[in-house]
């Protein structure tokens, strides 16, 4: 049971990071088109 809840815990972290990553990668790219 606890190692089923920490590797579903680390897939939502993951899950988390990436989603995270991309959306960061959108504000640069919509932030450097405003600029330029």
């Amino acid at each position: 049971m606890d190692a089923a809840e920490q590797r579903a815990q680390r897939v939502t972290w993951s899950v988390g990071a990436v989603i995270g990553i991309v959306l960061l990668l959108l504000l640069c790219l919509l932030c450097s088109r405003a600029l330029f």
